[in-house]
């Protein structure tokens, strides 16, 4: 399923939940509480990040991880649950109707029509303030825009086993068991801060592990003595997905090709360069009579443009690229043979906004460059360099000397 559809713009991130158990050591251990006389309202963080920079939005993860923190919790008949956003990226908190799938995320728009509608039953709030089993009931989207909301709370009036996803992420699942009233917890909240801070902290590390090899440069030899380059478009498992090209910043001759490669199991992405031109719209709003407003997709995002060569002017997109284990039809690749000298800056339109983009520049063909410069790009060694310079100070020494002995014996 795609993960999430609406324009990310970003202002701020909820503080993590590594502060929430500063004060507690991480696998700490404690006596499970009485039974308690009266409701309890809980706290679980819905998704997480690493590797947070600065940008123009305000605070984003470089990694956002596709998990709730913790996802399984048991509480009592009467208890309430509140999820709080946690990371850049946008969620819902959905819990289908018992012996019911979730609904889909995108629906045809029906007759004759052959747009696809984000689906107002996942990205809307669905129910009433209370779950008992017998009917859809969920969050909508929370977070992705300033104008959505970033928490979501729900009491529970029933014993039973719940699982709820999150309709953007449909591998990001959660549980909530709820016993009969004035049962023994078998967890404080402080414990399952705890041991979220602990969960955040092996995901942030995981992530860690794999992100150097990203970013390294690949290359393979294309036709008529050209050179294909290679980038990772994004990389993520069921948990974790980096929001970058890798490498993001190239530099290649004229001539050359691009090969970008999906390396997401599940979210997707585009490669688009707009040219100096307006990014379009990832979706499309339109007003109806009497109900909510369509929410289409734009079809300039949806479907690949442009053609395979780039001289630096129009719209080229690559189209919407599914995860690898997203059953959609479709390539994996996008490949793009650039053929003019220049620098061009492309994006994710799903996730520019988190800063997902990149640079090509564009250097003459080595047939084409001139013969007394040396090629862009090209190897640079160190110690020549070194040498040279060592011998040119030494020149100039000796040329400075005889300069001031014929000055000298002048005088």
């Amino acid at each position: 399923m795609l993960h999430h559809l609406l324009k990310f713009k970003m202002i701020w991130i909820l503080v993590l939940v590594i502060a929430i158990a500063a004060s507690i050591p991480v696998g700490q251990t404690q006596a499970a509480p009485a039974a308690q006389n009266g409701p309890k309202t809980w706290t679980v963080l819905v998704g997480g990040q690493a590797g947070v920079t600065d940008t123009a939005m305000g605070p984003v993860g470089v990694w956002q991880f596709m998990r709730f923190y913790p996802d399984k919790i048991t509480i009592n008949e009467g208890d309430t649950v509140v999820w709080k956003l946690a990371s850049a990226e946008p969620h819902t908190v959905t819990f289908p109707k018992l012996g019911e799938k979730p609904p889909e995320l995108i629906v045809p728009e029906g007759g004759t029509s052959q747009r696809a509608l984000m689906n107002p039953l996942a990205v809307m709030p669905q129910g009433e303030a209370t779950y008992d089993g017998s009917a859809l009931t969920g969050s909508g989207q929370i977070g992705g825009d300033p104008q959505m909301p970033t928490e979501y709370k729900l009491t529970f009036s029933k014993a039973g086993d719940y699982q709820y996803f999150c309709i953007f992420h449909m591998m990001m699942t959660g549980q909530v068991t709820v016993q009969a009233a004035g049962s023994a917890y078998p967890k404080t909240q402080e414990i399952i801060d705890s041991d979220a801070a602990a969960q955040l902290l092996t995901d942030t590390q995981a992530a860690e592990k794999v992100e150097p090899d990203l970013t390294k440069a690949a290359t393979r030899s294309g036709p008529n003595g050209t050179t294909i380059h290679e980038v990772n478009m994004g990389y993520g498992d069921s948990i974790m997905s980096w929001m970058r090209f890798g490498p993001a910043d190239l530099t290649i001759h004229a001539g050359d090709t691009v090969e970008w490669t999906q390396k997401d199991v599940e979210t997707p992405h585009t490669v688009t360069l707009v040219s100096g031109g307006q990014e379009p719209e990832l979706v499309l709003t339109e007003p109806q009579q009497g109900g909510p407003p369509k929410l289409v997709l734009n079809p300039e995002v949806l479907a690949p443009a442009g053609g395979t060569t780039y001289s630096g002017q129009g719209y080229f997109n690559s189209g919407l690229i599914w995860g690898t284990k997203v059953p959609q039809p479709g390539s994996r690749t996008y490949s793009l043979t650039f053929d003019t000298p220049g620098t061009y800056e492309y994006i994710c339109v799903l996730h520019d906004m988190m800063g997902m983009n990149g640079h090509i520049t564009v250097v003459a063909a080595a047939a084409d460059a001139p013969k007394e410069l040396p090629t862009t790009g090209g190897s640079f060694d160190p110690l020549s360099s070194i040498t040279w310079l060592v011998s040119l100070g030494l020149g100039l020494v000796v040329a400075g000397m005889v300069i001031v002995r014929a000055v000298k014996e002048r005088a």
